[in-house]
């Protein structure tokens, strides 16, 4: 079957979009905790893919979860180097109250973390030291690759199935 014309092409993944939207928000929220950012972050999704995905994609509603993850996974990691790199002027950060989670927050996601721990120990070894490596340790995907002898693309592919696996049994697993 002969591909889409761009038109029908992109008029098919803004249907699918439409269509999945909630599903989109309730894993964003799932990520972010807050409902505003995780609407953010659908759009900046559906912004950065331009409406369609690359050709190659077989599942657009899978192909915006990947780059949610990624712009959630991103976000993260700058507001890191942000808190790192700003600087402490006459203590004035510490007099403001911190922002602590609720014990039940806390609770939860302490259950969560196990969880995922468990699913992580029973993914295939190499999977379960990639995606260790990629998010607990924050390492690069070629260092990943190096250590695993493996490739680039390969590593990225069984990190992005096994957070595909995880995401979907947290979902089943720990709803919100």
């Amino acid at each position: 079957m002969p591909p889409l014309p761009a038109r029908q092409q992109r008029q098919k993944h803004a249907d699918v979009f439409e269509r999945r939207y909630g599903h989109l928000l309730s894993y964003a929220s799932k990520l972010t905790g807050d409902r505003a950012e995780a609407e953010d972050l659908v759009q900046e999704a559906w912004c950065l893919t331009d409406g369609s995905p690359p050709e190659s994609v077989a599942s657009p509603f899978h192909y915006l979860r990947a780059v949610i993850r990624n712009l959630f996974v991103s976000n993260i990691r700058r507001r890191r180097r942000q808190a790192e790199s700003t600087l402490n002027t006459d203590g004035f950060e510490q007099r403001l109250p911190a922002d602590q989670p609720s014990p039940e927050e806390v609770v939860m996601a302490r259950l969560e973390m196990e969880h995922l721990e468990k699913l992580i120990n029973a993914m295939p070894p190499r999977q379960a030291t990639a995606v260790r490596m990629y998010h607990f340790e924050n390492r690069k995907l070629k260092d990943i690759a190096a250590h695993l002898d493996i490739s680039v693309s390969f590593a990225q592919a069984l990190i992005a199935s096994g957070l595909a696996d995880c995401a979907e049994d947290l979902d089943r697993a720990c709803p919100r």
